[in-house]
């Protein structure tokens, strides 16, 4: 068979593995927006800017670690800005803004983080033998 193909089989694995993947990360988003009104968006904006930035990140460096573009970020900030999660603020240069992760925001994200770990654990990490977190750690490493 040409390597430009897969099998049946090869694509039916693909596909499940795929599937089981969304289905997981689906329930854990899930889990986590019914319990703190954060949804992924606003879940991934709060961890970079407290995890990568200390509290305070560029607004490009910011889309660039979200793999996210300038417009999709810039709409998502306005909504933060709106419940109060993050503020933007011009540099003085006038030279990009920073975004800056509120009182709130920090009160939102940490309480959101048990919440996140405890979804992970009941629908993906209970799920696992030790050979199956072997396998996983292996595939993950040869595809970094």
């Amino acid at each position: 068979m040409d390597k430009n193909e897969l099998n049946e089989k090869e694509l039916q694995l693909f596909y499940m593995w795929k599937g089981t993947f969304k289905k997981i990360f689906g329930r854990v988003i899930k889990d986590m927006s019914e319990h703190t009104g954060l949804s992924e968006g606003d879940y991934g904006v709060l961890g970079m800017l407290v995890e990568a930035g200390n509290g305070e990140l560029r607004q490009q460096e910011l889309a660039a670690l979200l793999d996210w573009t300038k417009s999709r970020l810039s709409h998502h900030l306005t909504r933060m800005e709106k419940r109060g999660l993050v503020l933007r603020k011009s540099l003085d240069t006038g030279n990009g803004v920073n975004v800056i992760i509120t009182h709130t925001g920090k009160l939102a994200f940490d309480a959101s983080r048990p919440v996140v770990a405890m979804a992970i654990r009941k629908h993906f990490l209970d799920q696992l033998t030790n050979e199956d977190i072997e396998l996983i750690t292996k595939l993950a490493e040869r595809t970094e």
